[in-house]
């Protein structure tokens, strides 16, 4: 049967850093962990100089979890034929969360090392998981059905979500200040892994940075 989906975004919590559901002092709670993560790791290696897998271990540890609500609104036109006389289109509007993870696949960056001086060619940030949670999604509210009834099923509601996490993804990816913090986020953390190694090891490293 087709459709035609309207979608109406409401209460998206993911269009600046003030909108992750993190509080600044979470933020910098779990900001301290990682850095403290990370200085234990810098303590722990034997070499002198960083290492790569360290170094895509921190980004994971960077990583941003944004968390949002959101409604999605459908239609559900009237079908056609003999059976489906005196349906009628009816819309429908139901609430869901989810989250999403961003930060920096560092699996597609590397490192070269020169001396003391050290190049990271990190990508950029990105969203590397985004999903809404299924339990969470509220039961539709839906226009009043005629006697012949066109009803509101599962598929219908998954569809009109599944089209809304696009938009979510959009609003992401376009929202350059929530990406931006990602990738500071990463940068901070794999310079105090550095520079605790350094410490640990008598050496002063440079580090420079490249984007890919």
């Amino acid at each position: 049967m087709k459709k035609r989906v309207l979608l109406i975004i409401m209460g998206i919590l993911l269009l600046s850093l003030g909108a992750c559901s993190m509080e600044k002092e979470d933020t910098d709670q779990a900001t301290q962990e990682a850095e403290a993560a990370t200085e234990s790791s810098a303590k722990a290696v034997v070499n002198e100089e960083p290492d790569i897998s360290q170094i895509r271990s921190i980004c994971k540890l960077a990583t941003l979890e944004c968390y949002y609500h959101n409604v999605a609104k459908s239609e559900k036109e009237a079908g056609s034929g003999l059976t489906h006389w005196g349906e009628s289109d009816r819309k429908f509007w139901t609430e869901y969360t989810g989250v999403a993870k961003i930060g920096v696949d560092m699996s597609k960056g590397d490192m070269k090392i020169n001396g003391t001086e050290i190049t990271i060619y990190m990508p950029e940030a990105e969203i590397l998981s985004i999903k809404p949670d299924s339990e969470s999604v509220s039961t539709p509210v839906v226009d009043t059905d005629s006697w012949n009834s066109n009803p509101i099923d599962a598929d219908d509601v998954t569809g009109a979500v599944s089209v809304a996490q696009d938009d979510i993804c959009e609003s992401i990816q376009n929202d350059s200040s929530l990406l931006a913090n990602a990738q500071d986020r990463a940068k901070k953390l794999i310079e105090n892994y550095i520079n605790q190694l350094g410490e640990a090891s008598g050496t002063e490293f440079t580090v420079k940075w490249e984007s890919l």
